[in-house]
């Protein structure tokens, strides 16, 4: 049912309420309204250009030379510095053919499908399955809390082969990774910009005092496994990290183990959430998906990926006056890339806001960003997704929403899930 299957005609309109207003509500009427003025539409508020279709998304995500990712150049920089360790070499400041050089090594090595097959047996399962152990007795438990948010930290934990690896010690580690993720939220979201509000600077000093507790913590194991010699990942980065810089140090490793730490476990969280929301929420995709088989899983994972996928944006400014999608762009603007009206465009998909397990293109989606941006964890990522639900609904055949608790709300802006998912596993 993919393909094109129809024409969007641009308008240049400015809008009469901003993105910012669907925070903790659901978005996508929003896209669409956008969508109605156009494929690039300045949000006022926010002083930045929406892109809501996958063409324009796809051409902003594609060259990042034009379209620069910005950290650097936002008034947040410096906080930003801070929470790397003042690391220039960090992956999250490369640019260029360095930046391209780093992602690579993820990609192909770190990261590879033959590594995460690897993961997957040794981590992934394992994990998921300690953590049902925990829950099989219950006949009630909160899906989010209790199994999505565990999934992910415990995941990177034994990846690292951290020596310790309890419920109290990794439920910090999240917590300190929480105060990271709140600063990056609000500073992706422009809101940093102007002057920062008390509130606003608060955020951003429990973010570096967090990050530095971070550092304080793995160092140690850091500096221990110097060596190389281990499968872990700590040592695979020691390993392979001189290819990448010569003088690869422990900064350097540091940073590595903290990109995994902050791209793996927030957004794996609330795509759990996320595709357990739309299996509990639809009887009829439920049962399909139980009846089926790990293909039909894998296809509906990308499904949860594209409808629900968890960063719902990106900001990029563009270094040079361009246009885009027929509209005029200045240099230094900000372009706000909406993923998830992107995975929503109907230009780019037939019966776009539906379930389709039937689609020809299953994984062309921006989920995980597009062109040399791409998630290097996708893999992993896909991975844990379809373990997850896989496991889960295996578990608990009678797994449902509970009607008489708090039901759930798409919360968030940058990353959202459905929150709360009260559930029931006793039989009807």
């Amino acid at each position: 049912m993919n393909g094109d299957v129809g024409k969007m005609t641009t308008v240049h309109s400015d809008l009469t309420e901003s993105f910012w207003d669907t925070t903790n509500t659901e978005p996508y009427p929003f896209y669409e309204r956008v969508r109605e003025h156009g494929e690039v539409v300045w949000d006022p508020a926010m002083k930045a250009w929406l892109v809501v279709s996958s063409a324009a998304a796809r051409q902003v995500l594609q060259d990042d030379t034009l379209f620069l990712h910005p950290v650097l150049t936002m008034q947040a920089g410096g906080t930003y510095k801070q929470i790397r360790g003042n690391n220039p070499r960090s992956f999250f400041f490369l640019q260029g053919e360095k930046h391209r050089e780093m992602h690579r090594w993820w990609v192909r090595d770190l990261l590879s499908p033959q590594w995460v097959a690897k993961y997957r047996a040794d981590a992934v399962r394992p994990v998921i399955d300690r953590l049902l152990d925990a829950l099989a007795s219950r006949k009630m438990f909160e899906l989010s809390r209790d199994y999505a948010e565990r999934i992910p930290i415990g995941i990177f934990a034994a990846l690292l082969d951290l020596p310790q690896q309890s419920d109290a010690f990794l439920a910090h580690i999240k917590a300190l990774n929480d105060h990271i993720a709140d600063f990056v939220s609000l500073a992706h979201s422009l809101k940093l910009e102007d002057d920062p509000s008390d509130e606003h600077k608060a955020i951003a000093e429990r973010a570096v005092s967090a990050a530095q507790e971070l550092d304080e913590i793995l160092r140690p194991v850091v500096a221990e496994r110097r060596g190389g010699t281990g499968g872990d990942l700590i040592s695979r980065l020691w390993a392979g990290g001189p290819q990448i810089f010569a003088d690869w140090n422990e900064i350097d490793t540091l940073d590595g183990c903290r990109r995994l730490l902050f791209a793996g476990v927030d957004t794996t969280t609330h795509l759990v959430a996320n595709a357990y929301h739309m299996l509990l929420t639809d009887g009829e995709l439920m049962q399909r998906v139980r009846a089926g088989d790990e293909k039909t899983i894998e296809r509906f994972a990308e499904e949860a990926l594209r409808l629900n996928g968890t960063v719902q944006f990106r900001p990029r400014r563009a270094m040079a006056d361009t246009e885009l999608a027929g509209v005029p762009i200045k240099k230094g603007e900000m372009v706000v890339v909406i993923l998830l009206a992107a995975n929503r465009d109907p230009v780019q998909y037939a019966c776009p806001h539906a379930v389709d397990l039937e689609r020809t293109a299953p994984r062309n989606h921006l989920a995980f960003l597009y062109g040399p941006r791409a998630c290097p964890g996708a893999t992993l990522a896909r991975a844990e997704l379809v373990e997850a639900v896989s496991a889960g609904l295996r578990r608990f055949p009678h797994l449902r929403l509970d009607s008489e608790a708090e039901p759930p709300v798409f919360r968030g802006f940058m990353m959202r899930s459905h929150r709360p998912l009260h559930v029931r596993t006793d039989a009807v």
